[in-house]
């Protein structure tokens, strides 16, 4: 089994027991199913925008297991909020088995002087779009710290829109709310292309309190942070 596989399977393993909760047994076992035959038809086209070369290649992996648990979701009469719900806690729980102390390390490095540079590498690489599928973006730097990384092409909003799974759309940034509620980065994600803005931005400021957009409301909850 490939480390794609691998991974994928660990995602199914801890969506399941989340599917039951929120839907019944029944159900999580038919999705669980449905998913893994849906992985198969969805794998080969996930785009490839650089592989190892490119910070965002693990977003559009995880993204091929987001569409392929809506469309086994959907199929089933579920509306996208209701898979992106699931897609959430699954990945909320991976973060909360690290101790408080490592999560919130982590969040001090991704915004660190060091990091910032090679953010701002492959933010220069992506304007060079040798990937047609691929993010462009770009770095700024806002007052009091504030870091900003700006999408003016978003590759997930892309891939949505060539899976025909537009409804997912709003919900686009889900995961960086959740990492970033967790490891004090005070992410500010409100503006995205998916909620009909002209570019996707996430403002990051470490000692703020992550802003979790109204159309996350109810799927990420902020008296989870920590």
């Amino acid at each position: 089994m490939t480390t794609r596989y691998r991974t994928f399977e660990f995602f199914l393993r801890s969506a399941g027991p989340v599917l039951a909760r929120h839907h019944g047994q029944d159900f999580a076992d038919a999705v669980v199913f449905a998913t893994r035959a849906e992985y198969e038809r969805v794998l080969p086209q996930v785009p490839d925008i650089g592989g190892a070369r490119n910070v965002f290649q693990p977003v559009m992996t995880l993204n091929g297991w987001i569409v392929a648990l809506h469309r086994a979701m959907s199929a089933r009469g579920k509306q996208a909020g209701d898979s992106i719900r699931v897609c959430q806690e699954v990945f909320d729980g991976w973060l909360q088995r690290l101790p408080d102390a490592v999560l919130r390390g982590i969040g001090r490095v991704l915004l660190s002087a060091p990091m910032r540079r090679y953010f701002e590498r492959q933010a220069r690489r992506s304007q060079e779009r040798r990937h047609a599928e691929d993010f462009v973006w770009r770095v700024e730097r806002g007052p009091d710290g504030e870091l900003s990384l700006v999408f003016d092409e978003c590759a997930v909003n892309k891939w949505y829109d060539a899976q025909d799974v537009r409804e997912l759309k709003p919900y686009c940034n889900f995961a960086d709310v959740t990492y970033s509620r967790l490891m004090g980065m005070g992410v500010d994600a409100s503006e995205t292309i998916g909620l009909g803005c002209e570019r996707c931005a996430l403002r990051y400021k470490r000692g703020r309190e992550t802003v979790v957009p109204p159309s996350l409301e109810g799927i990420v909850s902020p008296d989870r942070a920590r």
